[in-house]
């Protein structure tokens, strides 16, 4: 054996005594929080947020709906938890059209909260509805300027839909089709179709 070969196997002897290096800790998902607490933005999104005078006010906005509101009771598959929310709201990140997309998701979201809140509200409809996996006492609508609403027998929100904007934010419940006396709202994995009563003469 020569001598070259001799230390090319010291080498390879040494490096096989090293400990495997230990792979690097998974980055951790952003926390539940429902609102960014702007003093302490952690995430690229947060900071995105709180720099965005809008998007500051709208963050500011909901914390206030928030406060001491409960989703007890509320259907996920109609109205998305707030957690649910925040998790797909800082997917906008990773979007092209990032603020707008963030701009759609908070305009969605303060729609649905007024709602729950019972602010800005308007006289409902009575109307007729149908569809699989819809909860069952919706009998009226209320159209509001950002979401059409549909009411439960004692006047309860039990869906809110909204217009789809342009960027890549998808709501979760969404206005597909609206003739002004008929419209179909869409969720995940079902559809609703409302037909308005006609006025009492």
């Amino acid at each position: 054996m020569t001598c070259a070969s001799r230390i090319a196997g010291v080498v390879l002897a040494l490096l096989a005594m090293q400990p495997a290096q230990a792979a690097p800790a998974p980055v951790p998902p952003p926390p539940d929080q429902p609102v960014i607490d702007c003093a302490r933005p952690v995430y690229a999104i947060d900071t995105m947020i709180c720099d965005d005078r809008d998007l500051g006010a709208a963050n500011a906005e909901m914390g206030g709906l928030l406060a001491g509101l409960s989703f007890v009771g509320l259907d996920p598959d109609w109205i998305e938890p707030q957690a649910d929310w925040v998790r797909r709201r800082a997917l906008c990140a990773f979007q092209p059209d990032g603020r707008a997309c963030v701009a759609d998701a908070f305009a969605e979201r303060l729609a649905i909260l007024r709602a729950l809140r019972g602010t800005g509200g308007a006289s409902a409809t009575k109307a007729r509805c149908s569809g699989a996996n819809w909860p069952k006492d919706v009998v009226a609508v209320e159209r509001r300027p950002s979401a059409v609403l549909l009411r439960g027998a004692g006047g309860g929100v039990r869906v809110v839909a909204v217009v789809p904007g342009a960027s890549s934010w998808r709501p979760f419940v969404a206005i597909e089709r609206d003739t002004g006396r008929q419209f179909v709202v869409k969720a995940k994995a079902a559809r609703i179709s409302c037909k308005i009563a006609p006025a009492a003469r």
